[in-house]
């Protein structure tokens, strides 16, 4: 069962960590702070197991590479799955999923009775494997006790380098925590596919593209005063389908929505120019999905936040999506399988997560009436999210994979992987940010200089 948002604040007042009063004011005293190094994760989750013991304690993650795996962090490989040796505990069905309906989301179970025949979700030990360097979690603590969120609940102020709101009595810091959430320093450059999967079973390639992300929050050198305010930069420099070839794309986010305006940049080949490009945002069909997903759908949800309203329902345990590595490594037609990914390559694990629900704002306009989002406690990741029309009616569900970076030192934190959009008015579904089949991959884990991530770069590129 859902806790509900009273019993939350009782809960979160046996614990002494209910808020300040104003709701413009997240900040923490000192001493309520102090939780996140006793009884909370230094990220603001139940450092605690459940009383049945299927969610372990959580011990500190996986900071370091494992003994049983063999991996070289300079290889660029993929990395190896260091719990290849679990087995599936049980696996939920269209036939018991009766047993299981207060700990999944109305997405899935809808693709359990949509598709009875081939639609299973494969539960596994649950590993509370997330982790971050010391300098994150003391810049969290700061934030706790720092940090606010604007009067009109659109961004944060005072907070870096760390989880904004780590402990949040407002749906907007949940969000605003998953839009900033940790995953590692500097920047990640992959190769990845985007792709349409057809109701025969064939698969479109939508775009493949060199991603580029430089996180300006987590410098580690900078501090609440000298950072840029641009949360994240990402740059798409796309090499197929031959329609997309060429095609650059720059996206900047800022942190607080409050102050400061999301900027993109396109560059097309055809016009051999940089412009402005204010439509990828919000609601616009994503054409690497064929438009099945949205451009604030990409990242399993991304970008400002305005448009809604943040209804913090409350804690819950549930079956998420977790420590998906094995995902990564098959051919693109083995998981892409007809209807739906194939389940056998997705591992699902029980977590507690914060329940967020989104309603649209008076006057506002999106496709999405309300959305329900579930964030794991630990990383603050939207691990799924269930997409309703503007007359009620579910439309869409999301999940998207996930795996611990555990090179060690700076290189451990939340690895994003393939996010996969189902629609329920049709036999289609997309899936972002694929590298399966595209070699070695991992590039590089240190950052691009600043100026990578301007339009006069993305000029020079367009160039050569």
């Amino acid at each position: 069962m859902v806790v509900t948002f009273k019993k939350l604040t009782l809960l979160m007042v046996a614990f002494g960590i209910l808020a300040l009063a104003s709701v413009a004011v997240a900040k923490q005293p000192a001493e309520k702070a102090g939780l996140l190094k006793t009884e909370l994760t230094p990220f603001g989750a139940e450092r605690a197991g459940n009383a049945e013991g299927s969610i372990p304690p959580w011990d500190g993650g996986l900071t370091a590479i494992p003994p049983n795996v063999n991996y070289n962090p300079e290889s660029g490989d993929l990395r190896p799955d260091p719990f290849a040796d679990d087995q599936i505990l049980f696996a939920i069905t269209a036939q018991n999923v009766d047993q299981y309906k207060d700990k999944l989301s109305a997405g899935q179970i809808a693709l359990l009775g949509k598709y009875p025949d081939t639609y299973k979700i494969n539960v596994y030990p649950t590993r509370r494997t997330i982790a971050a360097p010391q300098w994150v979690y003391d810049n969290t603590y700061q934030n706790a006790v720092k940090a606010q969120l604007t009067e009109d609940k659109l961004g944060a102020r005072g907070a870096y380098g760390g989880i904004p709101f780590p402990m949040p009595t407002e749906g907007a810091e949940v969000v605003i925590n998953h839009n900033a959430k940790w995953e590692g320093g500097g920047d990640t450059s992959e190769l990845a596919g985007n792709y349409i999967i057809q109701a025969s079973g064939s698969i479109t390639n939508g775009g493949t593209a060199r991603y580029y992300f430089d996180r300006p929050f987590y410098e580690k050198d900078k501090n609440v005063d000298t950072w840029s305010q641009w949360l994240i930069a990402v740059l798409f420099e796309y090499s197929s389908p031959a329609r997309r070839k060429g095609e650059i794309i720059l996206s900047k986010n800022p942190l607080n929505y409050t102050d400061k305006s999301k900027a993109a940049w396109q560059y097309m080949t055809g016009q051999r120019r940089v412009r402005r490009a204010p439509s990828i945002d919000y609601d616009t069909p994503n054409p690497s999905a064929g438009g099945l997903y949205t451009y604030d759908d990409a990242y399993s949800f991304n970008g400002p936040i305005d448009r809604f309203e943040w209804k913090l329902v409350g804690k819950k345990e549930m079956f998420i999506p977790y420590n998906n590595y094995q995902f990564d490594m098959p051919p693109l037609k083995t998981v892409l399988t007809r209807h739906h990914a194939n389940p056998d390559y997705i591992r699902w694990e029980l977590h507690r997560v914060w329940v967020v629900e989104a309603t649209l704002k008076e006057g506002k306009r999106h496709i999405y009436g309300r959305r329900i989002l579930h964030m794991d406690e630990d990383s603050w990741f939207n691990a799924v999210e269930d997409k309703y029309d503007t007359r009620g009616n579910l439309w869409r569900t999301s999940l998207c994979t996930n795996y611990e970076k555990y090179d060690g030192g700076n290189v451990i934190g939340l690895a994003r992987r393939a996010g996969i959009y189902y629609d329920f008015q049709g036999d289609s579904y997309a899936a972002g940010y694929l590298v399966n089949g595209l070699g070695k991959n991992v590039l590089s884990e240190k950052p691009n200089p600043p100026e990578w991530f301007e339009p006069a770069h993305v000029r020079k590129l367009g160039r050569r």
